[in-house]
């Protein structure tokens, strides 16, 4: 698997990390509830579509009707934007809603956003929670929404909107809203919901989030397989690193439908998935350039980001985060062939290694890696070979798979908040002081701990993204001390 040499770069800080998942709201929650164990899978009744049309004579029961699933559902309320107000909210279909909340989350949750004080939100209804009616006929006041979105919160403000960047991974957002709209065209005349055409395209979430933040920058959904999310920040990382962009906004999406209910429990005991619930949520995490007119104290960095594939599982194309990108050798007849299970756990020990020589690090020096399968299937099983091969069985291990279900989508940004908030909670080293003898500088990134992310894609694609925790800042030395 030759690996393309490119020229190293400084680290990327990550200044913000939003989360919405079974867990909970925020990271530092599905954090200690997967350090405890918990399995929040529940049966609800989930609606076709969010934006659904209420019974009437011409609607068949099976065109919007909520159906029961068993899954790691988000039951907490979402916070928006508070500039979306009730009558905005009901154009918006449930990925969406899971990734604007988790941008809310990642924007206004740092210690920087604490200066200026956050405008109070409303939270969002449930899916299967009618919107609050209102009307101006009856005398109710509907919410007035502002002229324009507000102040760029604090990790992007000085950021031009021109130069802000969003970058969204899925694997089945809108599928809810397109199964509705096909439904509906085999029913005869009947009403259709107007939002159901535009919430049906795969992009929909991404680009809510530049139209309700008043972003101009690039704009990028991937569907790149199961580690989309990571890939989406990747390529955030490589926008950052070329200069295109002063901050990104990236991270993954998906859903629950009752248009597409996760597998019966006999069919996922054959398939070796009872141990991997379906789940769905969404994370988010801010990217600002280090010299960039942005600021915020970073809660991490990304040194390094690599692709790598399996003989035989695609094509070497651009690199995922601009830094190393490894392909398969064979692109005859037999490339594109769903490899075994040795080559993907090689495609990812390959992944972990050359992110591990683009940033000039070296294996011992992580502290723990952080997957995005489930450990009871093959392609968990393939991840924790790699981390295995490259860091040895005694690495700490953490996959948020067993509590938020497996998400699609949203698995990989998943996985990289809480490589974050394992940074955050992990103790660094003091940093190392310059030898005067040798003449060299102190390493300012040499104290921060390590974190890898690492996901694979059953095709053989493997994605990984090297994390160093916040810098310590050196104890000043007092005047007239002696060495």
């Amino acid at each position: 698997m030759p690996t393309q040499d490119t020229t190293r770069t400084s680290p990327v800080p990550v200044t913000g990390v939003g989360v919405v998942s079974a867990a909970g709201t925020s990271v530092a929650a599905l954090y200690e509830a997967l350090l405890a164990g918990a399995r929040p899978v529940t049966v609800r009744d989930v609606p076709l579509v969010a934006g659904a049309i209420p019974a009437g004579p011409t609607r068949r029961p099976d065109q919007d009707s909520a159906h029961a699933v068993e899954a790691a559902h988000v039951t907490a309320p979402l916070t928006l934007p508070p500039h979306i107000d009730a009558r905005a909210r009901r154009t918006i279909g449930r990925d969406t809603g899971l990734l604007l909340s988790a941008a809310q989350a990642a924007l206004t949750s740092t210690p920087a956003a604490t200066v200026t004080p956050v405008t109070p939100v409303t939270p969002a209804a449930e899916p299967d929670q009618a919107p609050p009616a209102t009307s101006s006929r009856a005398g109710a006041a509907e919410p007035v929404p502002a002229s324009s979105p507000p102040a760029p919160p604090v990790p992007l403000r000085g950021a031009d909107p021109a130069r802000i960047g969003v970058f969204a991974g899925t694997l089945h957002a809108g599928r809810s809203e397109y199964v509705a709209i096909h439904n509906r065209a085999g029913a005869g005349a009947g009403p259709v919901n107007p939002v159901w055409g535009p919430q049906s395209s795969y992009n929909a979430p991404g680009a809510a989030l530049s139209i309700h933040l008043g972003l101009r920058g690039p704009n990028l959904t991937l569907t790149s397989g199961a580690a989309v999310g990571l890939d989406a920040i990747a390529l955030g990382v490589q926008h950052v690193r070329t200069g295109r962009c002063d901050a990104v906004i990236a991270g993954g999406v998906d859903s629950l439908s009752a248009a597409c209910p996760p597998p019966a429990a006999d069919a996922a005991a054959a398939s070796g998935l009872a141990e991997a619930p379906a789940g769905e949520g969404a994370a988010v995490v801010v990217l600002t350039a280090p010299d960039g007119p942005a600021h915020a104290p970073a809660l991490a960095h990304v040194c390094a980001t690599a692709r790598a594939y399996a003989a035989g599982g695609g094509a070497a194309g651009e690199p995922s985060g601009g830094l190393a990108d490894t392909g398969p050798t064979n692109t005859g007849a037999g490339a594109g062939a769903v490899p075994d299970a040795p080559d993907l756990a090689e495609a990812g020990a390959e992944a972990a290694r050359a992110a591990l020589r683009d940033a000039g690090r070296a294996a011992p020096e992580v502290a723990v890696a952080v997957t995005t399968a489930a450990p009871h299937t093959p392609t968990g099983a393939a991840e924790r070979a790699a981390i295995a091969a490259v860091f040895g069985p005694a690495l700490p291990h953490l996959t948020a798979a067993g509590t938020t279900g497996t998400t699609g989508g949203a698995d990989g940004a998943l996985a990289f908040a809480l490589a974050v908030e394992a940074l955050t909670r992990t103790t660094p080293p003091p940093p190392t002081p310059p030898d005067p003898d040798a003449g060299t500088d102190p390493n300012p990134n040499s104290a921060a701990p390590l974190a890898l992310c690492l996901g694979l894609d059953p095709d053989g694609a493997a994605t990984a993204l090297l994390l160093s925790g916040a810098t310590p800042t050196p104890t000043p030395t007092p005047t007239g001390a002696t060495r």
